[in-house]
């Protein structure tokens, strides 16, 4: 629904001429970049969002129509993009994927592991998830980037349109809320029933 909304403000804001050209270029493309990302290991999903996400990137370029004229530049330049897309997706499903066996293997009882150890581990991840809960907004998406998905500090800045100086001090911060802070009854302060993504 609000990508359809998207879709018609898009279309309302277009200059004249713009549909036509981008319809063009999807259709003499959209196949074969599909079965490159494909090929790539992305499931059907994953492989058009990725192939989306790339016909929007090349529209941002301030030469994308001139190139779009030209079908073997505009292939070759959409291809590289695709293949970036590709790429960071597969790191981000890579690091997604090493922290989940991480965390598992963390909270994996060992032969020796008594039953005071598992409820201790327990209690701790419960600690942490609530006080990441009670972060602000901002700072949860700084921590998420930042410190779960690995990403570089500048990558951090321009998605959450901050700067990396204002990024280093939110993570400074987050630590230190980490170190410091205990169950909500413990410092009084009421558990926002926010979701974690």
């Amino acid at each position: 629904m609000a990508d359809n909304e998207a879709v018609r403000a898009l279309t309302r804001q277009a200059p004249p001429g713009f549909l036509s050209w981008v319809a063009v270029l999807v259709h003499e493309h959209r196949a074969r970049l599909l079965a490159l990302a494909r090929s790539r290991g992305l499931d059907a999903e994953e492989a058009l969002d990725a192939v989306q996400d790339s016909f929007i990137s090349f529209c941002q370029l301030p030469e994308a129509r001139a190139i779009a004229g030209v079908p073997e530049d505009s292939l070759k330049l959409l291809t590289v993009i695709l293949q970036h897309n590709v790429q960071n997706r597969r790191r981000k499903h890579s690091r997604r994927q090493r922290a989940r066996l991480l965390l598992e293997a963390a909270m994996a009882p060992g032969d020796d592991t008594t039953s005071e150890e598992l409820i201790a581990q327990a209690e701790e991840l419960a600690r942490v998830n609530g006080c990441i809960i009670r972060m602000g907004r901002l700072q949860r998406s700084v921590v998420k980037l930042s410190l779960i998905d690995d990403q570089p500090r500048e990558e951090v800045a321009k998605v959450l349109g901050i700067s990396e100086g204002y990024v280093r001090v939110l993570v400074h911060r987050a630590r230190e809320h980490l170190r410091n802070c205990g169950f909500p009854e413990d410092d009084g302060g009421p558990l926002v029933d926010e979701p974690w993504d």
